[in-house]
């Protein structure tokens, strides 16, 4: 108690250095921050996201994505008018995974051993993802106005080849009909 005493005169008398004041005076709040965060409960961790509203992440998601993207991009292609794109997957989006690999070298065999990698969250385990990729694109064809003229229609196909990395011979661009012409 007389330690307390002298403690509380030696601080009131002004005896102690103002910086030693204000440290003394943030850590017995930071003390009493933690101490009241404790009495909150135990926080929830956050729910994880199954599929994100913007992401693409069914087959008829990305479908739907590249002829969009697709449509507007060629139509302000000079001298090509409405596009129809229509787009053909040969696959759905693939996960990668993390694997760990274990291999060894004995004089007459080798062996080598992979397991996908899993990362704990308490007491569930779930794999490493490294990557999402984009699904395998199997053909595309583009009906356009102005796509009779042989350089739109090339312009067309360098377009496609270079927005979707598809080879030439998977693009087929088609003429489109005329105004008001049967």
């Amino acid at each position: 108690m007389a330690d307390r005493q002298s403690l509380l005169t030696w601080w009131k008398n002004g005896k102690a250095d103002k910086p030693l004041k204000w440290a003394a005076i943030m850590l017995g709040a930071g003390i009493a921050l933690m101490a009241l965060s404790d009495l909150t409960g135990p926080e929830q961790p956050p729910e994880k996201e199954e599929s994100k509203p913007a992401a693409v992440n069914t087959e008829a998601d990305w479908k739907k994505s590249y002829e969009t993207e697709l449509t507007d991009v060629l139509n302000k292609i000079e001298g090509v008018s409405d596009v129809s794109v229509v787009v053909n997957l040969a696959s759905s989006e693939r996960k990668v995974y993390e694997k760990n690999i274990v291999s060894s070298d004995g004089e007459s065999e080798s062996t080598r051993d992979e397991q996908i990698a899993l990362v704990r969250d308490g007491d569930v385990e779930s794999p490493v993802m490294i990557e999402t990729r984009r699904p395998d694109i199997q053909g595309v064809l583009i009906v356009a106005g102005g796509t009779e003229r042989a350089q739109v229609k090339k312009r067309v196909v360098e377009a496609v080849t270079r927005v979707l990395g598809v080879p030439v011979h998977r693009v087929a661009v088609m003429p489109g009909k005329s105004g008001g012409k049967n």
